[in-house]
């Protein structure tokens, strides 16, 4: 009969590692991590009720090509000339390029005039959590939703080191016109300003678990597996088509499935180590946004269309240790969490033909952008283009918990204190987003 038991266990566990490979991750925002903590896969009360603050800071961000970058340059570089060509083919001949209206040198017509452009986001919120044991078979259900506010701005430096050679070495005198160049280009663009600020609630999560836990198994002092499934609502506050510098605050109105599994191993009294596997799946949204006409970015694009959006998936590995007791109730827990976003796919509906985007042009529509244009480089562009939607994240989590009970206080609720720091160590196509949290789990 225990040889017929472990086996069974042992099916069991492999049945998990198995649907790991299916798992889904809370959230595939670039901006926000919103990383799991394993306590919200394990609790032995009826009812978890947990409340939390968080700050998040990013002013930098991992670029696609490496090294560090501005925010907005997730989007791609920016470039004046690729900007102002758009513009020209959005509003036909009557257009009017602004290196020409705005007195400045005749030869800026049609040269690269780059710009850094640096962004900052910050974010505070309450993210409030609830988990019920129903009582049989291990099953649990729950809801998570965070309510924030998150203010970001944008700043653009000159490049002399992205510009044609014709528009460096500039004068105090020529980067000011430069600069009323770009103020011009922005204004026809429809863009309202350099900062935004937004108060709403995230994307809500309901779900339902499965949880189990095996005493003195394969030479452990306990075995714990739990299994989460959920959905994901898009109650989310979502990015704004005129200001670049907006952020959604989670999913950007996708509805998504969420499936959690956590394997966790009691090495020995207070020692233990476990894992989370997982993947994210969203479905495809259609909303209006900004769509590139050919190189600029997309949110610096004249062109505004509904397009919908097939989100990649989001896959996610993230193993932990756990010392418990180091002090009575005191225990302090060290994760590591990957994230990787495979590819979007972009479709547009083309309601302003014939106003043609980066997918559906050719090569007869960007005759006079410097050389005549091949198919070969538009083809090249789409691939780029899609190749930023790609990403990569590495976080350590830093996690310091005291748990009332265990430190023998005999206080209502017996609640569990947590302080969390997750902090980016490498990554790319990925806002750098440090986030701080701090709450307290209280059971019924």
């Amino acid at each position: 009969m225990k040889h017929l038991k472990k086996n069974k266990f042992c099916l069991l566990l492999s049945l998990s590692l198995f649907l790991t490979s299916f798992a889904f991750s809370h959230s595939s925002s670039r901006y926000f991590p919103f990383i799991e903590r394993p306590e919200e896969f394990l609790f032995s009360k009826k009812i978890n009720f947990t409340p939390s603050v968080f700050l998040t800071t990013a002013s930098t961000a991992f670029r696609r090509s490496g090294g560090n970058g501005g925010i907005p340059e997730l989007w791609g570089d920016y470039d004046l000339k690729d900007i102002i060509f758009a513009l020209k083919q959005v509003n036909g001949p009557g257009y009017t390029d602004p290196t020409t209206s705005i007195k400045s040198s005749p030869d800026w017509e049609g040269k690269s005039i780059g710009f850094k452009v640096d962004g900052k986001i910050n974010s505070r919120g309450v993210n409030l959590g609830y988990r019920q044991d129903l009582g049989f078979a291990g099953l649990w259900f729950g809801a998570n939703i965070p309510f924030m506010y998150v203010s970001s701005s944008n700043r653009f430096t000159f490049r002399d080191d992205a510009s044609n050679v014709d528009i460096s070495n500039l004068g105090p005198g020529e980067k000011y016109l430069v600069e009323r160049i770009r103020s011009k280009v922005h204004k026809d663009l429809g863009i309202k300003g350099v900062d935004w600020s937004k108060t709403g609630f995230g994307d809500l999560d309901l779900h339902i678990g499965w949880k189990n836990r095996w005493d003195h198994e394969l030479l452990m002092r306990s075995i714990d597996l739990s299994v989460k499934f959920g959905l994901l609502f898009p109650t989310g506050e979502k990015s704004q088509v005129d200001y670049p510098m907006s952020v959604s605050f989670m999913d950007g109105g996708h509805w998504g499935l969420n499936l959690n599994v956590l394997t966790q191993f009691e090495l020995k009294q207070d020692l233990k180590v476990g894992f989370i596997l997982g993947i994210s799946y969203l479905f495809k949204n259609t909303r209006e946004l900004r769509i590139p006409v050919y190189m600029e970015p997309a949110i610096f694009s004249p062109l505004k269309d509904d397009v919908t959006i097939n989100p990649g998936n989001t896959y996610k590995f993230s193993p932990y240790i756990v010392f418990e007791n180091l002090s009575d109730g005191l225990h302090v827990q060290g994760r590591y969490t990957y994230l990787r976003h495979s590819f979007d796919c972009w479709t547009v509906f083309g309601k302003n033909d014939p106003n043609e985007t980066y997918l559906t042009q050719t090569h007869r529509d960007v005759v006079g952008y410097d050389d005549y244009l091949t198919e070969e480089n538009i083809k090249e562009n789409i691939r780029y283009k899609k190749d930023l939607t790609l990403r990569r994240a590495h976080y350590v989590s830093l996690e310091v918990t005291y748990d009332s009970k265990e430190a023998f206080n005999n206080w209502m609720f017996d609640p569990i204190f947590y302080f969390v720091y997750d902090s980016p160590v490498g990554g790319n196509g990925f806002c750098k987003t440090h986030q701080i949290s701090a709450g307290m789990e209280l059971h019924f």
